[in-house]
């Protein structure tokens, strides 16, 4: 008795229906997914750590712009602010992803423009993980060219697929947002 349909055996097969290994296709699509996928993901993966950090940068832009007007238009030097009250007035406008345990604000004068201090300070971590260094506090005098820099320690996402885009070590970034501008004659 013979079988007919899927389960004929190999040697009731017709000769053209005889196909070794290499022309048998079942399960191709499995293999080929298998070969994209990790590709794949560490472009998308890649991608959504990039775009985090540069949604965190126009972030911590928006907030230097907005605490570097208080400085220009002479509010922080009349109300005689310390540096830990201008950075506590610095964190009520940061976005609430941000943490202000990884901000560090710096402000300072120059001469003229061309000298606008613009280097980096040196960050030490303490046990816990916040950032800490020592950051200039001069606010300057009315009709000084100021410099405020923001400097913020971000917490990449982990993403060990060969992408790296740290700047710091176990996988932090540091942001700094700038602005420089000549304050106001205030009095």
């Amino acid at each position: 008795m013979t079988r007919t349909g899927p389960f004929l055996d190999a040697r009731a097969r017709p000769a053209g229906r005889r196909r070794g290994i290499g022309a048998d296709v079942r399960g191709a699509t499995i293999v080929e997914f298998a070969m994209v996928v990790i590709p794949f993901l560490a472009v998308i993966f890649a991608a959504l750590a990039t775009s985090l950090v540069y949604f965190a940068q126009q972030s911590l832009e928006t907030v230097a712009a907005t605490a570097a007007r208080s400085v220009l238009t002479g509010a922080t030097q009349t109300a005689g602010l310390s540096q830990a009250q201008f950075k506590t007035q610095v964190c009520s406008t940061l976005p609430v992803y941000l943490k202000c345990s990884n901000l560090l604000v710096s402000v300072d004068r120059s001469v003229d423009f061309a000298g606008a201090g613009m280097s980096t300070p040196a960050i030490t971590f303490a046990a816990d993980g916040t950032p800490s260094g020592s950051t200039p506090y001069n606010l300057g005098a009315p009709g000084e060219i100021v410099t405020l820099r923001l400097y913020y320690v971000w917490q990449l996402p982990s993403v060990s697929l060969g992408y790296n885009i740290t700047t710091l070590p176990n996988g932090r970034r540091l942001l700094i947002a700038t602005a420089v501008a000549k304050t106001e004659l205030y009095s």
